[in-house]
């Protein structure tokens, strides 16, 4: 078995615990992921979702800026403090490197604030994949470091 690749990124916001963790659920994807990070594109819209973010086993589909797409379900919902997710079902480029993405957002209060850390925890198609993944995840970086901006624009 060929061990997943691990991906953390956390930035500190002006905002109330719960305020933080809803600015994540309630904003579209494609306000927060406009811009490309290397092979990773612009998130161009989510498709197929029922309602809110707001329950464990509800999916959408990610369709990003290029045309491939990804199943993302919400696999665990602990209101305030954090939610994870599964992404699935690659099309694109990704397929051949990615069988899936557990992606996690935990909120912890820090003074006033509240740290939100973004992670990832990609699983590789096979052992050759894994050795690229370092460079997905130099991209992913950049990914988030350009999302928290946004993110934490919304809140205000």
């Amino acid at each position: 078995m060929t061990s997943p690749y691990l991906l953390s990124f956390s930035t500190v916001v002006p905002a109330s615990l719960d305020a933080a963790f809803t600015g994540v659920l309630d904003a579209p994807l494609e306000t927060l992921f406009t811009e490309r990070a290397g092979v990773i594109p612009p998130i161009k819209e989510c498709t197929g979702q029922d309602g809110g973010w707001d329950a464990v086993g509800k999916t959408r589909t990610v369709v990003l800026q290029d045309g491939s797409s990804n199943l993302e379900t919400l696999v665990e919902y602990s209101r305030p403090g954090s939610y994870r997710y599964q992404l699935s079902d690659f099309t694109g480029p990704m397929k051949a490197l990615v069988a899936k993405v557990e992606g996690q957002f935990t909120f912890v209060p820090e003074g006033d604030a509240t740290r939100v850390t973004w992670s990832w925890k990609i699983h590789p198609t096979n052992p050759l994949a894994r050795q690229v993944l370092p460079v997905v995840g130099f991209f992913w970086r950049r990914y988030a470091a350009g999302m928290w901006p946004r993110y934490a624009a919304s809140l205000t």
